[in-house]
């Protein structure tokens, strides 16, 4: 998977969502008193679960085309 560049930009793009998700949770995490990296970790989590998910429904037949791959992101 390393070496296949699709599975590098799926590497890449997870870690773009949960980044995403993570960072926009900070603040309310904050604000509801639950510290920051829990506040992070789980909004980046519960995004990238969704997304692998999507994946793996798409990956069912045995193949994943780069289509496939960003649909599962979109």
């Amino acid at each position: 998977m390393y070496d296949d560049p699709v599975g590098k930009q799926i590497l890449i793009r997870l870690a773009s969502v949960f980044t995403a998700a993570a960072t926009a949770n900070i603040g309310v995490g904050a604000i509801v008193d639950v510290s920051v990296w829990k506040s992070a970790l789980m909004a980046g989590g519960v995004a990238v679960v969704g997304v692998v998910h999507r994946l793996s429904e798409a990956y069912r037949d045995g193949a994943l085309t780069a289509k496939e791959a960003d649909e599962a992101f979109n």
